[in-house]
């Protein structure tokens, strides 16, 4: 091995990289014998990492965070079904950007969180966290493929907290009217939602051969344009005695392969719009939050929230102002959250709405599908009847029944209440009256003049005078407590 030089006022290393070139290399050491201690650890560095025992990052660093992304795009992600709903944010805000620009050997756990910070005061907190999913498993999969060396800096961000609000579903008194609102191209559709709990892309892509009426089952094996499910096998879904009309109805009325075509007679897109045909059927139903009164007229724009939708003219340009029914801010997908709830309500087991719905964990349906309405819960609180009433309660149900209030002559009387004493500290008796003399006026405890001596004696360690109690003659025990009380009959000594 060679040994490190000198020159000027620098010392320098000289060493056998990996790939077996000399390399010279300034060092911050201020004697030879520290520069022969960092020239060791470093060549025993690069040995390990010709006999492939280390992995060394390559000479440009590994690139940049932007062709790290682009290549986790471009190989992966594009293979995923949320491929479309991803990529716009990717390139938007995570390709181009300052934590981008850099390159993988210099990124750090502070790089990351100052980039999502940034972020933060636009985006919500969800948003912030799936900028930061997508750096993290982009980061994993260079790992996993040895493109990038080291670790990942993302793990040690933490995660933004995101307020938990609970999912809207359907309340029981909503479904019929709701169903009699929605036209009829869609009503079989929504029908088949909201019996099964099937979700959007396996509704748009269930064919008739997975439809079995004679046997009452349809068979989940296909998402939208995709041969495979959310999670990734077939699961069998009963069909409910109400839904098996909509499904007929459907499939005869449907041309091809589709239980639930467009107009052509094709797919129906990914992004079509169910979410609004639910809303104006509740719009339709009159399941409203309030009334939304605005002005039409031109760079107008008055806006007045009312509960009703009386007519109502505009403070600004005496326009009449066009009223709106509001409702809840509701998504197709809470009509699988509605299912759920429904059979919970309904007493359905918990094993087997975990079943119906095909989830893996029964938590995921009691803590994130299961809703319950306030009537449902009132029932259920009700159960704890024990027929306890207050007094004035009693006497009024009593009243009302036509009996007496008050118990007749001849009952026999209530015995009177005991009274709460509380709790009496002991008092010391003088030891020269007697037991069983009582006492002739109120009189006042004794006082405590002196203690002459502790009755344990761990709790007070003062010992006596050497071998003083062993001395003959000492009539006083070890462990007797000598006081002296003032009575009113005088000083009088007490032992215990």
């Amino acid at each position: 091995m060679a040994q490190p030089y000198r020159r000027g006022n620098r010392w320098y290393l000289k060493y056998k990289d990996a790939s077996g070139r000399w390399q010279d290399r300034v060092c911050d050491a201020r004697t030879k014998g520290d520069a022969v201690l960092l020239l060791r650890e470093i060549q025993v560095a690069e040995d390990r990492a010709r006999n492939g025992l280390d992995r060394r990052p390559p000479r440009d660093g590994g690139g940049t965070v932007d062709a790290m992304v682009e290549w986790w795009v471009a190989k992966f992600l594009s293979k995923r079904a949320s491929y479309s709903q991803c990529i716009g944010t990717i390139r938007k805000h995570i390709i181009g950007s300052r934590l981008g620009a850099r390159r993988l050997v210099d990124v750090t756990p502070g790089h990351v969180e100052a980039f999502l910070e940034e972020k933060s005061a636009d985006f919500s907190s969800e948003t912030v966290n799936h900028l930061r999913g997508y750096l993290g498993r982009a980061f994993n999969m260079a790992l996993r493929t040895q493109r990038f060396v080291g670790t990942n800096p993302v793990t040690s961000v933490p995660k933004r907290k995101v307020p938990h609000r609970l999912p809207d579903y359907l309340r029981p008194e909503e479904i019929v009217p709701v169903l009699a609102n929605v036209p009829d191209r869609w009503r079989c559709l929504f029908a088949a939602a909201l019996y099964t709990g099937m979700r959007k892309g396996e509704l748009l892509g269930l064919r008739k051969e997975d439809v079995d009426l004679a046997a009452r089952l349809i068979t989940v094996r296909r998402s939208h344009d995709r041969d495979t499910t959310k999670g990734g096998h077939a699961d069998a879904v009963p069909i409910a005695a109400e839904l098996a009309p909509y499904l007929e109805v459907a499939m005869a009325a449907s041309k091809t392969e589709l239980v639930f075509p467009g107009r052509d007679g094709g797919l129906l897109s990914r992004r079509v719009q169910l979410e609004q045909v639910l809303r104006r059927a509740l719009r339709r139903a009159n399941i409203l939050t309030g009334w939304r009164h605005t002005c039409r007229r031109k760079d107008c724009g008055y806006v007045l929230q009312a509960p009703d939708d009386e007519i109502r003219w505009c403070p600004k340009c005496k326009m009449k102002l066009w009223p709106v029914g509001q409702v809840r801010p509701i998504r197709f997908h809470h009509i699988r959250h509605t299912t759920a709830s429904l059979l919970m309500m309904a007493g359905a087991d918990l094993p087997a709405v975990q079943r119906i719905m095909r989830h893996t964990d029964p938590r995921i349906t009691t803590e994130i599908y299961g809703h319950f309405a306030p009537g449902y819960l009132r029932g259920a609180i009700d159960r704890l009847a024990f027929e306890s009433q207050p007094p004035a309660a009693a006497e009024a149900a009593r009243a009302a029944a036509g009996a007496p209030t008050t118990p007749p002559d001849d009952a026999d009387p209530l015995p009177d209440p005991i009274p709460l004493r509380p709790f009496a500290a002991p008092v010391l008796q003088d030891p020269d009256s007697p037991d069983d003399e009582p006492p002739s006026g109120p009189r006042k405890p004794p006082k405590l003049r002196c203690i002459l001596r502790s009755g344990r004696e761990d709790l007070n360690l003062r010992h006596s005078a050497p071998k003083a109690d062993a001395l003959p003659g000492c009539a006083t025990p070890r462990f007797v407590c000598r006081a002296v009380y003032t009575t009113e009959r005088g000083p009088a000594a007490v032992s215990r």
